[in-house]
């Protein structure tokens, strides 16, 4: 088969497109022939590397997939369309799960077919397609937990960091659908219009204003109920600043590194909080998908590249080019 993998950490000069064996089925696992897989950027830190986080090489990445089943079994039948939900059992300890392509045992989505465990594997849903299917697992996934694990409810305000990501753009259209008030934070005027057609109610160029004093000043210095953080070390000190009394702020991810400084006593002055999320459960994304479909939600897909041409798209999210999902078309 077909695939990109890595040999070694670096920059994307690493991916190599190539034939490789096809995947062996090993009891309790099914083999999935991969439409579409999104790049996420826990590819990017595999790729990287991140310190204390191990991989065995070589790798293929991919995390975010839609295929066809090759082998029917349970319910699903031969050549079924499916999605595959990414987190599989840890084997790391003190951390709960990994997810497949990512620093775990599992080889990922950047493949003509992938081996997965049958419990991971759901049908598709009749009303996505399959690119459309391919860009929920984990974007989309980890905003709907997000907001979950914030209570949120209904007309509290959010603050939204990077609306042109694909967290970013799924929590505004989430959030929106469960009728939170939304406060977006964009890097230039493109970002800017591209979070108000997203339905963003406030939208402040970072570029060109303190969000500090922004956010203040639309909430009447009260501040916001929730953030949805997804950026890390950068954004912490300002996520934990606009929060009001007794806010909470969501934190998943570390685009801009994993250790920030805050100020520890405006954060216990305001009991505030600050909650963790990582990706979410299975029994999730069934929901997420029924609620999409409820509200009429499609997620947003910024563009496709073939498999071969993996390094391109990861370029584009390095830069932050995107508005929505980048795509790898495996096979039609």
């Amino acid at each position: 088969m077909k695939a990109v993998i890595i040999r070694k950490h670096g920059g994307p000069e690493v991916l190599s497109y190539e034939e490789i064996p096809d995947p062996v089925p090993k009891k309790g696992h099914a083999l999935v022939k991969v439409n579409y897989c999104a790049v996420n950027h826990l590819d990017i830190w595999v790729r990287n590397g991140i310190p204390g986080k191990t991989v065995s090489f070589p790798h293929i990445l991919g995390c975010d997939v839609s295929g066809t089943l090759i082998e029917g079994f349970g319910g699903l039948k031969k050549d079924d369309k499916v999605i595959i939900y990414p987190a599989v059992d840890s084997n790391v300890a003190r951390v709960s799960f990994g997810i497949i392509g990512g620093f775990g045992r599992y080889e990922g989505g950047y493949a003509e077919i992938i081996q997965i465990p049958k419990k991971n594997i759901i049908k598709k849903p009749s009303w996505f397609s399959d690119q459309e299917a391919a860009s929920i697992n984990i974007s989309y996934l980890t905003a709907w937990n997000m907001l979950e694990k914030s209570r949120c409810k209904k007309d509290d305000i959010v603050l939204i960091w990077g609306a042109n990501s694909g967290v970013g753009s799924a929590a505004i259209l989430l959030a929106k659908a469960k009728g939170l008030k939304t406060i977006a934070i964009a890097s230039d005027k493109n970002k800017v219009e591209f979070a108000k057609k997203l339905g963003a109610d406030f939208v402040i160029d970072r570029n060109a204003k303190d969000v500090t004093s922004e956010v203040l000043k639309f909430t009447d210095q009260v501040g916001v109920d929730i953030v949805i953080d997804h950026v890390g070390a950068q954004t912490w000190p300002t996520s934990l600043e606009v929060l009001k009394v007794k806010g909470r702020m969501i934190a998943c991810g570390t685009t801009t590194g994993g250790e920030a400084v805050v100020n520890i006593r405006s954060f216990y002055s305001k009991e505030a909080q600050i909650i963790g999320a990582y990706l979410g459960s299975k029994s999730q994304l069934v929901a997420l998908h029924k609620f999409m479909k409820l509200k009429k939600i499609k997620p947003i897909i910024d563009s496709i590249f073939d498999l071969k041409d993996a390094k391109l798209a990861q370029q584009k999210m390095e830069k932050s080019n995107q508005f929505g999902k980048i795509l790898l078309q495996v096979s039609s």
